[in-house]
């Protein structure tokens, strides 16, 4: 086989099989990536989730810094509350939960998980907090209220809710008097962060559905108006935004806006909701090749030409080795 047939073949094999993988596989090799980069120079791409000495969740970031982030800690304390309920094994959600409640900034109308580091990417200076921090650090308090029988815990979910009411803690944007819009990262002029949003109205509900709170309905529907009204906003292409300042949504998180907006169906039926799941789970299935054509995003499509070329050049070397020792093989003599 002459060079240049070999260069096409290994191009062709190499094409293939990173577009199959890459299909079905793109966010774990992603965070496989993540992982490697962490090992190999001491610090992720974008992050990664490390654990202190204690077993508390430590978000390490790409300029090497580890910080305490109290939403990924809420987060590992509903994992943990849902393992409690399944075995009964509360040690860790309590040991969690724990670091949340001596963490919190409290007044009397207020109960804050606040962050402690600066997040210049959407100009959070310390000590600053966020809308869906406070939506899952709500749930927990209750949980772990209601394990405990504990009220003066619940008194500190009631006010973590009351923290995303309008004009108290300046987490919650008003479009009208019937819609808010509740930000992740807070500002004068909102990010309009999608699932920072849709995490919000499904921790809303719920917390209505475990408490009864009239205050989590109201927050809830007011904050759908405000979704059913911007959602066709962060459609690009059948592809989604992640905010509303131009950035595109990685496919991680372009699945999880299809998972969040199929969440949202089970919990109120809307034809919007309904249209743009599918068309954003429809552009999600197209061919991995197509989908870089129609929403290229320089580094995903860094990423893949690496794979394809590094794979090719693997393949190219191995035809190459394989037909220089053909001739010495007796079969060929």
């Amino acid at each position: 086989m002459s060079k240049k047939y070999i260069i096409i073949f290994a191009a062709i094999i190499s094409l293939l099989f990173v577009s199959v993988i890459w299909q079905f596989a793109e966010t774990k090799i992603i965070l496989l990536l993540e992982q490697a980069s962490t090992k190999m120079l001491g610090k992720p791409v974008n992050q990664i989730t490390v654990l202190d000495d204690e077993g508390i969740p430590m978000q390490l970031y790409h300029d090497g810094q580890k910080h305490y982030n109290p939403l990924f800690i809420a987060r590992a304390a509903q994992k943990a509350n849902l393992h409690r309920r399944l075995t009964d094994e509360s040690e860790d959600f309590i040991k969690l939960s724990n670091w949340l409640l001596n963490h919190l900034s409290e007044s009397d109308s207020t109960c804050l998980a606040l962050y402690d580091f600066d997040y210049p990417k959407y100009g959070q200076k310390a000590p600053w907090s966020s809308a869906l921090t406070q939506a899952v650090l709500m749930n927990v308090l209750a949980a772990r209220a209601g394990m405990q029988r504990d009220l003066k815990i619940y008194d500190k979910a009631k006010r973590s809710l009351y923290s995303l009411s309008p004009q108290v803690a300046g987490l919650t944007y008003v479009l009208s008097d019937s819609s808010y819009w509740y930000m992740e990262y807070p500002a004068a002029e909102p990010y309009f962060v999608l699932n920072g949003m849709l995490s919000c109205l499904i921790e809303l509900h719920a917390y209505h559905e475990l408490t009864g709170d009239p205050l989590a309905q109201n927050l809830f529907d007011k904050g759908f108006n405000a979704l059913i009204q911007k959602l066709p906003e962060f459609d690009y292409h059948g592809y989604s935004y992640y905010d509303l300042k131009g950035n595109k949504a990685s496919r991680a998180y372009h699945q999880t806006h299809i998972k969040q907006l199929t969440k949202l169906l089970e919990l109120r039926n809307n034809n919007l909701i309904l249209h743009y799941r599918n068309r954003w789970q429809k552009a999600d299935s197209y061919p991995v090749l197509w989908q870089m054509l129609l929403n290229p995003r320089p580094k995903r499509v860094l990423v893949f030409v690496l794979a394809f070329a590094g794979l090719a050049v693997l393949i190219y070397l191995l035809l190459a080795w394989t037909q220089r020792k053909a001739p010495d093989d007796p079969d060929h003599s």
